[in-house]
């Protein structure tokens, strides 16, 4: 099995099409299809099944996907690694979740930028749960709004604690109006970003708990799409309210009076052996100070690593 056998597959993966593979790859289709039929011979076991809507993973296929990734993601930083001169720092990989970037991790960015020209770091947009993509290496370190995981096999720290709001359109008959229970709201649409967000996840276990019709999840991609359709009549969502504070005190959406039965956190997951990193260090250090001077208590920091 080699690097190459591992990227053909992946690229088909990710795209469903051995052609559309191939042109990722700069390859002939011919050639990915010979990579992958000699990556199923060398298991012995059947990765990809074509089908009318593409190709899609077979159950063994799905199971080497995490460990491929994993593969070829140290490979390129090995060789990343190599080719940099002497002393120089690798690249450190950090995912974010779109809420935390844009309204809480921006000054940061211009920390690390004035500050710390030379430091190697590239961010990237949660596409997964965090803790799976630190724990698969897929990045070095997440930041994310959520409730604390129990993660023995990752490192944690608690930034602070956020709260969230529930909003619909002004125009919705339970803005303003205090709830003592989710059922009253829960045959409502939801609107989200991403249903693997820590708190979406949680949120919709506590709708189901109710045990009322579910009036369905609609996930657009993005907290600005959500606030968008939000805004037109489209369903109800839960939000970190630093996310919809300029909108709520604009008029352009509206609180619902329910308070979520649990806590959720701005934090920080990084993958075991990270902590000696001086880059990581770094951009930690930053994150609790950037973090601190915007909290409206007064820089209370919540400090609980594990």
């Amino acid at each position: 099995m080699n690097i190459k056998q591992l990227d053909a597959f992946l690229a088909v993966a990710e795209s469903r099409s051995f052609t559309q593979a191939g042109r990722l790859l700069g390859l002939a289709q011919p050639t990915v299809t010979a990579r992958i039929k000699a990556l199923e011979q060398i298991l012995d076991a059947p990765l990809l099944d074509r089908t009318a809507d593409g190709a899609r993973l077979t159950a063994a296929g799905r199971r080497l996907h995490s460990y491929a990734s994993r593969i070829v993601r140290l490979s390129e930083l090995a060789q990343t690694s190599v080719a940099e001169p002497a002393g120089h720092a690798p690249s450190l990989a950090i995912g974010a979740a779109e809420c935390i970037t844009t309204y809480r991790l921006v000054p940061l960015i211009e920390y690390l930028h004035l500050r710390h020209r030379t430091l190697g770091v590239s961010l990237r947009t949660l596409d997964d749960d965090p803790v799976a993509l630190v724990r698969e290496e897929r990045v070095d370190c997440a930041f994310f709004i959520g409730p604390r995981p129990v993660t023995p096999d990752v490192r944690h720290h608690t930034l602070r604690r956020e709260s969230l709001s529930l909003v619909a359109a002004p125009s919705h008959p339970l803005v303003g109006v205090s709830l003592g229970s989710a059922r009253e709201f829960a045959a409502s649409t939801v609107v989200c970003a991403h249903r693997w967000s820590g708190y979406q996840h949680t949120f919709e276990s506590v709708l189901a708990a109710t045990g009322e019709p579910a009036g369905g999840v609609l996930a657009v991609g993005s907290v600005d799409a959500v606030k968008r359709s939000v805004g037109e009549g489209i369903g109800i969502a839960l939000l970190p309210t630093v996310v919809v504070r300029d909108e709520l005190r604009d008029g352009l959406l509206g609180r619902i009076g329910w308070w979520p039965p649990f806590e959720v956190y701005s934090q920080c997951v990084w993958r075991r052996g990270l902590d000696e990193d001086p880059s990581f260090a770094t951009v930690l250090d930053a994150a609790r100070q950037v973090t601190a001077e915007d909290d409206p208590r007064g820089g209370a920091v919540l400090r609980a690593a594990c």
